[in-house]
C-alpha cells in the first residue's frame, strides 16, 4: 500500500494479487478496524471469503460499537466514532457495503442522505447551574496569548512533547476559554492528558475547529453505530463466506524472531474452555488490534456507578499485547499506555486510554 493524492486511484479496481488464492487471513477481534480489514481483504485483496477467519472472544461482534441491550441497564454502547467529511478510508469502504434496509443503496448513501436532510447541530452547546444555557454563543474566547500557545503546540516537534502534560503547554489563557470547553467535551480530554496527544488531535481535526461551537462538523448514523455500521459489514462479509468464530479468546500470538525478521507461527486460543493453538504458515496473514479502548470498561446504571478496574484482564487485547511484547522489545510496551510515573513525587498513577463522543442533539 502507498499514499496518493486525489481520487484517480481511489476509484480504480486493483488487480488480483499474485498468490492470494493460497493465502489465509486470521483477524483477532471483530471491532470496526478488524471488520474493515476483512472487507478490504475480500473487496480489494480479492481473497476467498472462506479463507478469512475472524476470531472474537464474545458472542457478538462489534467491539466498541456493540450497541447491545442489557436487560438490567438498557442499551449500552461503550464507545463510538465521531464521523466527519474526511474519514477517507471509511467512506471509501462504506460505498461498497450494501444497506440492510434498502435494496440498491449503500451505507454511504444512507449516511449522506440522512445528514443532508437532518444535519447535526446543537442549539445549546453547554449548560451550567443545573441545566441553564451557558451562553458560549459560538465564541472561542481566546486571547492573543492563548492563540500563541495553540500555534506553538501545533508546530512543536513530537520529540519535544514526550512525557509532557497539557498543563505544561497551556495555562489558564487556554484552559479557561470556551475553546477548551468545546475541545475537551468533543474529544474527552483532561488537563493532565498527554500534550503530544493533544497536538496530534489538533493536526488530525483542524478542520473541525469551525464546527466545535455547535457540533456541525459531525456526521451521524440513523441508528446506533452497531446497527448502522457493524451489522451491514457483517452481512457483507457473510455474503462472501467469511468465517466468524465466536467464543474464541486469543491468549497470545507466537513469533519466530530470527535472521532479522519476525514471522507469526501460531495463535494461542481458548475455545469452548479448551486451550488450542492455530498453526500459521508463511502464506498466512495475521491482523492484530493490540490494546483496545473498551477492554477494561465496566457497566454502571442510573443508580450504580461503574467500577474502576485497573487490572489487565487475561485474554484481553492488552494482555495479548503484553505477551507479544515480551517476545521482542520492538513490539512496544503496554505499560506506556497504562501507567505513568511522576518522577517528582515518585508516584505511579493509572492513565485512562479512552475517548468519548457527544450525544446528538438539537
Amino acid at each position: 500500500m502507498y499514499y496518493s493524492s486525489g481520487n484517480y486511484e481511489a476509484f480504480a479496481r486493483p488487480k488480483k494479487p499474485d498468490g492470494v488464492d493460497s493465502k489465509s487471513a486470521y483477524i483477532i477481534g471483530s471491532g470496526l478496524a478488524a471488520l474493515s480489514a476483512a472487507c478490504y481483504l475480500v473487496r480489494d485483496g480479492q481473497m476467498e471469503g472462506s479463507r478469512v477467519h475472524v476470531l472474537e472472544k464474545d458472542s457478538v461482534p462489534g467491539g466498541a460499537c456493540d450497541g447491545m441491550y442489557y436487560t438490567s441497564v438498557g442499551y449500552v454502547m461503550r464507545g463510538g466514532r465521531e464521523m466527519d467529511n474526511h474519514f477517507e478510508c471509511m467512506w471509501d469502504l462504506f460505498r461498497s457495503i450494501p444497506s440492510i434496509e434498502t435494496e440498491g443503496v449503500s451505507v454511504l448513501d444512507e449516511y449522506y442522505w440522512l445528514n443532508k436532510a437532518d444535519p447535526n447541530f446543537s442549539l445549546c452547546r453547554a449548560t451550567e447551574k443545573q441545566g441553564q444555557d451557558a451562553h458560549t454563543d459560538k465564541k472561542f474566547g481566546l486571547s492573543d496569548k492563548a492563540c500563541s500557545q495553540l500555534m506553538k503546540l501545533y508546530l512543536t516537534a513530537n520529540e519535544e512533547l514526550y512525557n509532557k502534560k497539557i498543563t505544561d503547554v497551556f495555562d489558564d489563557e487556554v484552559l479557561n476559554s470556551n475553546f477548551w470547553l468545546y475541545w475537551r467535551t468533543m474529544f474527552a480530554f483532561e488537563n493532565w492528558h498527554s500534550a503530544l496527544e493533544m497536538k496530534l488531535y489538533m493536526q488530525r481535526f483542524v478542520h473541525h475547529i469551525g464546527g466545535l461551537p455547535d457540533f456541525t462538523a459531525l456526521r451521524f448514523t440513523k441508528y446506533n453505530q452497531y446497527e448502522s455500521m457493524i451489522l451491514p459489514m457483517i452481512k457483507y462479509l457473510e455474503s462472501f463466506g467469511v468465517q466468524f468464530e465466536y467464543g474464541v479468546k486469543v491468549e497470545n500470538v507466537t513469533f519466530d524472531i530470527s535472521g532479522g525478521r519476525k514471522a507469526a507461527t501460531g495463535i494461542e486460543v481458548i475455545r469452548n474452555g479448551a486451550e488450542e493453538t492455530i498453526p500459521l504458515t508463511e502464506n498466512d496473514l495475521v491482523f492484530i488490534t493490540n490494546g483496545g479502548c473498551v477492554e477494561n470498561s465496566a457497566i454502571g446504571s442510573q443508580n450504580t456507578p461503574s467500577e474502576f478496574n485497573k487490572e489487565i484482564k487475561p485474554g484481553g487485547g492488552w494482555d495479548m499485547w503484553r505477551k507479544i511484547a515480551a517476545q521482542d522489545k520492538s513490539f512496544g510496551s503496554v505499560y506506556a499506555f497504562r501507567v505513568r510515573t511522576d518522577f517528582k513525587t515518585a508516584k505511579r498513577r493509572i492513565t485512562p486510554c479512552f475517548r468519548g463522543f457527544p450525544a446528538r442533539g438539537k
